[in-house]
């Protein structure tokens, strides 16, 4: 049973990376990966399977590395300053929503 959920959950997780990106492009990314963030940090006192099929699965595929580092890449080859800026950005938010979701998690 884990495992279908495992699978159910990445698919979802990818299915709605896919639409939010495609839609909404750099900001849906960022968003995503906020929410990622944020939703990892809710779950760190939660172990076992909730941990593994959320977090991993389900998290693991919204979230995108490569899709930072292609939205970076874009943006360097328009001004090496607002890509750093974006990567900054990214990273800082993205440890703020991760704190935030560990003091109001579980």
């Amino acid at each position: 049973m884990t495992i279908l959920l495992f699978a159910l959950a990445a698919g979802l997780g990818a299915l709605i990376r896919w639409k939010m990106t495609s839609r909404w492009g750099r900001a849906g990314t960022w968003a995503l990966n906020m929410a990622g963030a944020f939703g990892l940090g809710f779950l760190a006192g939660v172990g076992g399977t909730l941990l593994t099929i959320a977090g991993t699965a389900g998290l693991g595929a919204l979230t995108t590395v490569s899709g930072i580092a292609r939205e970076v890449s874009m943006l360097a080859s328009v001004s090496r300053m607002r890509a750093g800026s974006y990567l900054l950005m990214t990273l800082v938010t993205g440890v703020c929503a991760a704190w935030i979701g560990v003091r109001c998690g579980m």
